[in-house]
This record gives structure tokens, C-alpha cells and sequence, in this order.
């Protein structure tokens, strides 16, 4: 395989490690054969796209976190292919079938082609002339937002956006499955590969805008660096006035005198977006001066606070511990509940119905799927990754969709507690009183 002009590097990308960079079959050797298959590939991809594009086709069961960050790692590893081979982009990367033998090779599912000549590295080509990298890194984050937040939309919603989308994917994966059977890297550009003429390269000026700003920064010493891993929230002070507090339903009213129930879910939702996804983060020049760094330090010590005071009610009043799955990585689909408060209308998304009889209990069981120690660590690294242009790749970063998910749930039945005998239930079976005791 050929050199490129700029060596890549394990900073370059998001998980791929620098052994992995060296030696890509490696990767590939241990991906389809401890991992999967390529059939069960090909169908975690379009379910994933699926989930993304459609709510009601989301399932609770499917690791999604997971198998987006695997698709992610598997999209890093087909750009070291493309850069290595030195392989040209192409000027129709949608112009699937060049002639008749394409098309039927492609239906009859025994190989990609082009010319009748298969060519794994054509449809490598194929997938970075579509877009670059960076520009896949930010259709991907879209899938893993997506399958959380029912308020987003995916692509636009764009019908042949998400097709080109899936089709390029399940082709690359079928690709550098081929170059997992050959057990070898093309040795040469293939005769049949159309170079773009006169463009310049985004991902190359990416590397180059990368190496940049990390030779401009100091590297930090020995004892920096273990108070940061040993001693991290040393660095964290809470102002006086977010003191530790007894549980109250008043003290839960404080908490939405700051903000209302839509408000507080936009914030985290924002705040989840920042942590997950690259060069998007809470700043002074954000467009809302609502999501500048001071109101996120904001957010995360009003969250801690509440977290706090929760756990010191579990103290007060035990309950069984939740056992969950650490496979699962979303939470199941519940039926939206419809409410009205203040004479306003108000979607709950993730309380059941018979957690909707029990709002404190089911509050208080929620907020133990952590223990206090695991969420101060969850709160300190999406602090951190939030005010970061970096993606969180943190222990818990396979489980970010769940914690999101979980915080939201949190916060839903703080409201329902807070205001259990000012709601109005608009569901006609949902009309039950509920309790603010456990």
C-alpha cells in the first residue's frame, strides 16, 4: 500500500487507535470474526437508519449506541483504506451500475462491480466522493441523536437523502467485508476509477487544520495530568446557595421557578448534542445566548443539586434497586402522556402507566439506575465534553443515549411530583389521581 502525503494519526479520528491505523485488516480479522457477520451487519445498519428515521420503528431491544459507535470506528477504518490506497474520488458516487452486468451482479447478490469487474475499493472510493469524512461523522452523529430524541429529524427528512444514506453504508460494509476475505489492500488505483479534476481535498485540510492546533498546545506534565484523573471534581465548587437540602415539594418547585419542564428538556437535549457530537459545543458564540458556558455550569449544578436531594430522600425511604440490562442502551417506548398545567400543554415520554400512579417511588428508582458516585462521574464528563469541541468517548459514552433518556425521565416525574394536584390528565385513560407519596 502506498504512503499518503500526511500521515494519519489516532488524533485524527474519533476510536480508531493508532495500531488499528497501522494494520486496518487487523481490525477487520477481529471485527468479523469475534464481532458478527456481514448479514447481521448489513441488517443492524438499516435498522439503525430506520430507528433514526422513524420513532415508532425504534427498538428498546437493539444496542443502538453501541452499533453506531462500531459503524463509526468501521467508516474511520474504510478512510485509512482510502487515504493509504491513495484511491480517487469519483464524479458520480450515485451512478451505481455502469452496465447490465452490474445491475444483475448487485441482484443477485453475488457481488459489487463495476464493469463486471468487482471492486470493493470502487465503492470505498464511492462513499468518500459522497461526502467527507467529517461531513459522515455528522450524518452518523444524526442517527445516534435521532434515536433518542423524537424531536429531531433525520436528514431533513429527506426521503432520498436517507436512502443514498443506507445504500452507501451496507456498501461499504459489504466492501471492506471483501477486503476481509481477500486478506489484502488493492496494490494500485483500479483502470475503472474517474478522478474529480481540480478539487481539493476536505479531509486533507482537515488533518493539516488538526495538526495545527495540537502542535500549538502544551503538553501538560505528569502531575497535571494524575489531579486530573485522580482528583477531577476537586476542580468542581458548587456556589453556597445550590447547598445540600432536604427533599420537599417545594424545593421541587424551586427547581422549575428556574425553568419550565419544556425549557429544562431543551437544555439537556442541547446538552446531550454537545457532549456526542464533534465541534459542537456550549459557547459564548452560540446564536442563543441561552446555551453559553456559564448557563451550562448553570444547568449542570442545578441537576446535581436535585440529583443530591434525591438521594438523600432514598436514604430517608429505601427501595428495591432497578436491575437493568447493560446490553440495553435506550430505553423502551412508552405511550406519550398528554397533561396540562398552568394552562399549557405538556408531552411525557418516558413514564408508564404504572409508574404514572406512583410518581416519587418511580422518581426515586429512576434516579438509582446510577449510583451518587456513577452520576457525579456521568455529570463531570458531560460537563467537561459539553464545553468541548470533542466527542465524548468516556466510560459511559456507549450508554450516553440511556443516561440522556434517563435524565429526561428524571426530570418528568420530578414535574408530575411537584404539581400532582395542579395537573390535568388529557388521555382518557390516563385519568387516575396520582400520589406524591411513595
Amino acid at each position: 500500500m502506498k504512503n499518503t502525503q500526511k500521515k494519519l494519526k489516532a488524533k485524527h479520528f474519533r476510536y480508531l487507535s493508532k495500531e488499528y491505523i497501522a494494520d486496518p485488516l487487523m481490525y477487520l480479522n477481529e471485527f468479523f470474526e469475534q464481532e458478527t457477520f456481514i448479514n447481521y451487519l448489513l441488517m443492524d445498519i438499516n435498522l439503525l437508519i430506520n430507528a433514526a428515521s422513524n420513532a415508532k420503528m425504534n427498538s428498546p431491544h437493539s444496542p443502538s449506541g453501541y452499533n453506531t459507535k462500531k459503524l463509526i470506528e468501521l467508516v474511520e477504518l474504510a478512510y485509512v483504506i482510502f487515504k493509504k490506497c491513495n484511491l480517487k474520488k469519483l464524479k458520480n458516487p450515485l451512478d451505481f451500475f455502469k452496465c447490465d452486468s452490474d445491475y444483475w451482479n448487485y441482484v443477485s447478490g453475488e457481488c459489487l462491480s463495476v464493469n463486471d469487474i468487482e471492486s470493493p475499493e470502487d465503492e470505498i472510493s464511492r462513499f468518500f466522493s459522497y461526502q467527507s469524512l467529517g461531513q459522515w461523522y455528522e450524518t452518523l452523529d444524526e442517527i445516534w441523536i435521532n434515536i433518542s430524541d423524537r424531536n429531531s429529524e433525520f436528514l431533513g427528512n429527506v426521503g432520498k437523502e436517507i436512502l443514498a444514506t443506507r445504500e452507501l453504508l451496507q456498501r461499504l460494509a459489504i466492501s471492506l467485508h471483501k477486503i476481509y476475505e481477500n486478506k489484502s489492500f488493492p496494490e494500485s488505483i483500479a483502470n475503472n476509477q474517474e478522478e474529480v479534476e481540480n478539487e481539493e481535498s476536505q479531509d486533507q485540510t482537515s488533518l493539516e487544520q488538526t495538526d495545527n492546533i495540537e502542535t500549538k498546545k502544551e503538553e501538560p506534565s505528569d502531575d497535571a495530568l494524575e489531579n486530573e484523573i485522580l482528583n477531577p471534581k476537586e476542580r468542581i465548587i458548587l456556589p453556597e446557595w445550590l447547598a445540600p437540602q432536604s427533599y420537599s415539594i417545594s424545593a421541587l418547585k424551586n427547581f422549575f421557578d428556574r425553568d419550565d419542564l419544556n425549557g429544562w428538556k431543551e437544555d439537556i437535549r442541547y446538552w446531550y448534542r454537545t457532549v456526542i457530537t464533534e465541534n459542537e459545543f456550549w459557547s459564548a458564540n452560540n446564536e442563543n445566548h441561552k446555551f453559553s458556558g456559564a448557563n451550562l455550569l448553570y444547568t449542570y449544578s442545578c441537576i446535581y443539586s436535585l440529583l443530591e436531594m434525591l438521594f438523600n430522600k432514598l436514604e430517608e425511604s429505601p427501595i428495591t434497586l432497578i436491575d437493568i440490562e447493560p446490553s440495553i442502551s435506550i430505553l423502551p417506548e412508552c405511550q406519550s402522556i398528554f397533561i396540562r398545567h398552568e394552562n399549557k400543554k405538556i408531552i411525557l415520554y418516558y413514564i408508564s402507566d404504572e409508574e404514572l400512579g406512583h410518581p416519587l417511588s418511580s422518581l426515586l428508582a429512576t434516579v438509582n439506575t446510577y449510583s451518587q458516585q456513577q452520576w457525579d462521574e456521568i455529570l463531570y464528563d458531560w460537563i467537561n465534553y459539553g464545553l468541548d469541541k470533542n466527542q465524548y468517548t468516556g466510560d459511559y459514552s456507549d450508554y450516553s443515549t440511556r443516561i440522556y433518556q434517563t435524565i429526561i425521565k428524571i426530570i418528568e416525574l420530578a414535574y408530575l411530583v411537584a404539581f400532582s394536584e395542579e395537573i390535568e390528565f388529557l388521555n382518557q385513560n390516563q385519568t387516575a389521581a396520582i400520589s406524591a407519596g411513595i
